[in-house]
């Protein structure tokens, strides 16, 4: 949000400038459906999950008992964190007009706590991966997608979504396989640009390395690494109080302090709707 030399910083633009930023996510907030829980009055949400343990249906001998479908129900309850900055509007910088300075600030405010977040969606993402699939050869390739592909659909889920680090999208880059199952072609090579694959909306992550070295260990910046996910089920991200603003006076400082915040939570439900994929 640009500001003009004769506007100032108030509570409502920081509000408005650090929303913007948060609710234009990162990567791994994109793996999950979200959940307004603005209403509950608690700080706990509750999911109740069936379990797929129902009886299945099979042939019954005359005068035989009928099978009973039984289900069961999971409880699982998520508890929320607040996630909170702030920025100090000095005497100085409001007279003095030091309007780029401080807008710049806030956008910092509001990167800030959009990386904390996308970084509490991929934590969850990470410990609650169920299988890990891939040659683990140091590159990544079309083989290894085809891998991830076939080891979510085996649990009857529809992946839609893919992450790749950059060791990854590095690799995919210059994979001939991969080229040409790309609309785009050779196009991909020289603009970079990936898009969507095999009927998966593709995302760079260049925060985490998802791979490993050959030899299973994790290396910062090894990778050649990606998740294969679907958004659909996997989890959700649950907002108990949306991005809100609040200001007090610092009189020792002669400064106005506003301070930007939210709660949040995240939670993977079934985990088998996402495969790690190590190249």
């Amino acid at each position: 949000m640009a500001l003009k030399a004769q506007d100032v910083i108030t509570e409502d633009f920081v509000r408005d400038t650090v929303e913007e930023l948060v609710e234009a996510d990162l990567v791994y907030r994109e793996v999950f459906d979200q959940i307004n829980a603005t209403s509950i009055q608690s700080n706990a949400y509750q999911f109740n999950i069936a379990e797929d343990n129902m009886g299945r249906v099979r042939m019954v001998p005359e005068g035989a008992e009928i099978p009973r479908h039984q289900n069961t129900v999971d409880t699982v309850t998520v508890n929320f964190d607040k996630f909170a900055g702030e920025i100090a509007l000095t005497m100085e910088s409001q007279e003095d007009g030091l309007l780029d300075m401080k807008a710049r600030e806030v956008e910092d405010l509001g990167r800030a706590m959009d990386e904390v977040l996308n970084y509490e969606a991929y934590q969850e993402l990470e410990n609650n991966i169920s299988r890990t699939v891939g040659d683990n050869n140091d590159s990544f390739s079309f083989a290894d997608i085809r891998d991830g592909i076939i080891a979510v659909r085996e649990n009857d889920y529809s992946p839609d979504t893919m992450i790749l680090d950059l060791q990854a999208y590095g690799d995919l880059l210059t994979d001939s396989n991969f080229n040409r199952a790309t609309a785009s072609g050779d196009q991909v090579v020289a603009t970079g640009e990936i898009g969507e694959i095999a009927g998966l909306n593709v995302l760079i992550d260049n925060t985490q390395s998802i791979g490993t070295d050959n030899s299973g260990n994790e290396i910062d910046g090894t990778g050649h690494g990606a998740y294969l996910i679907d958004t659909d089920r996997f989890g959700y991200e649950l907002s108990r109080t949306p991005m809100g603003t609040n200001s007090y006076e610092d009189p020792e400082r002669m400064a106005e302090v506003v301070q930007a915040y939210t709660r949040r939570s995240w939670k993977a439900l079934f985990p088998k709707a996402a495969v790690k994929i190590d190249g």
